[in-house]
Order: C-alpha cells, then structure tokens, then sequence
C-alpha cells in the first residue's frame, strides 16, 4: 500500500492567518495532484468522538488546545494516512522521493534540540506521513493516555503529546526498521533560533540546498507578537554580521 496522496493542516477554524498563506501553497504548488484537507477544531473532536470513541474524555480533559492539537494528527493519519504538516512549514520541492516505496516517514530534529532536550533521537511531529493505520501511530495514540501528566526536561507539552512522547513511544516501538527517520538536513535544517532568525532577518548562515522543506518554528502556541519584536533587530543584526564576515572571507581568499 503506497501513502494516499492527501495533505492534512490543522487550523482552530476555516480562518487560516494570512502569515501562513505562504507556506499553505508551497505545499499545494509542490503536490499538485494532492488532495487538501484542512481540519478545524468542530472537525477533529468530531473525528474522535465518531472514529475513536474510548479517546473522548482523554481528549477533552486534556488541559492545553496545542495537546488536542498534537494528538488529533496521529488519529488522523492512523485513520485516513497520508501527510500530516503544520501550517509553518514551507515547502521546497515536491516530497515524492522521501516517500516512494516507504509506510511511515518522520523527520528527526536537528542535534541542538536533541541535546536540549537529552534525547538521543528527537522526531518531530510537524510533518509526518504514513499509510492508513500504520502499526506506529497505532502505538502512539494507544498510548497516549499514559502521558498525561508526563514531563520531561521541563516540558509538559512537548512531553505529553508532542515530540518527546512520540520520540519515546518510538524507543519501544516493535517495528522501528517499517518507519523511515529521515535527516534533519532534509525537514529540519534550521534549529528554532536559526528559523527565527530566517523569518525575522530573511536568512542564516546555514545551507539549505539539501532542504525538501523547512520547518519555520512560529510556535504560535507559546510566541506572542512581542517575542517576535523583541528578537527582530537581534536576528536583523546577527545577519548582517554573517555577512560582513563571509564578505570579508571571501577578500582575503581571493
């Protein structure tokens, strides 16, 4: 069975921001042939409460709209599969050699976070893709009542929906060789201060040729429009810095 060619996005309602339109039709533009989907809030807990009813209460009590969040795309693929991506994801190039001839796809995030995080393998749940009812996210949304209240590291989010539990449901997974970890280099070439710096600055000083994507860490559910003030001229300046100091390089090597 191949991955359907559906791409899902998840919004609170049809009314997308306007500084996500963008990376919305970089995907569309890339896929072409793909079906959209875009899932409000009314459309997953529906999901859940006609498709995986046992979830229901796990789902309403869950403190936070990002843990409903995170959770709703692991059903999502599990029932109908295809590509799940967040709405700050831009793409570069159609996906298709990532995906021919695999079951499940996820990303790994880049080594800092690793680190930050003290996790061997961080795998981000932004972007992910995979055949209906992939034995995966089988295990992940079964087990997913069994990290609430999970932290790790400080981070009761990222611990109990989002990519450290996934990363830890994965360790004990029976099956990891039927789904493929592509490298950072590929989804996630900038950490979350590079992409700040992209977004804000409108460049770093990393290569992105090898990116099929980039996952441009808007965290919308813990940025505020102050943070993005504050860190403007910082990322503006550190640009210009990097390329000064490549200019300057490139004088002394000529």
């Amino acid at each position: 069975m191949s991955i359907p060619k559906i791409l899902h996005q998840t919004w609170k309602d049809d009314n997308v921001p306007e500084h996500f339109a963008e990376c919305v039709q970089s995907w569309k533009t890339h896929h072409p042939d793909w079906q959209y989907r875009l899932w409000t809030d009314q459309d997953n807990r529906q999901l859940i409460a006609d498709r995986y009813h046992w979830f229901l209460e796990t789902y309403d009590r869950y403190p936070k709209a990002i843990q409903r969040a995170d959770a709703i795309r692991y059903f999502i693929l599990h029932r109908f599969g295809g590509m799940y991506v967040d709405l700050d994801f831009m793409c570069c190039k159609p996906l298709t050699p990532l995906l021919e001839g695999q079951a499940c796809v996820v990303g790994r995030e880049p080594v800092q976070h690793c680190r930050h995080h003290r996790v061997t393998n961080l795998l981000c749940n932004a972007l992910m893709s995979a055949v209906p009812g992939h034995a995966f996210f089988e295990d992940v949304i079964q087990r997913l009542p069994e990290f609430i209240g999970h932290v790790e590291n400080k981070e009761p989010i990222l611990s109990s929906t989002g990519p450290i539990m996934m990363s830890r449901v994965f360790e004990d997974f029976a099956a990891p060789d039927s789904v493929t970890v592509v490298p950072s280099r590929y989804l996630y070439p900038l950490t979350l201060h590079q992409a700040a710096q992209y977004r804000l600055a409108g460049c770093t000083g990393v290569d992105l040729s090898s990116a099929f994507a980039i996952h441009l860490f808007y965290g919308t559910w813990w940025k505020t429009d102050a943070w993005d003030r504050k860190w403007r001229g910082y990322y503006k300046a550190k640009s210009l810095l990097q390329q000064c100091g490549r200019s300057l390089w490139r004088r002394s090597s000529a």
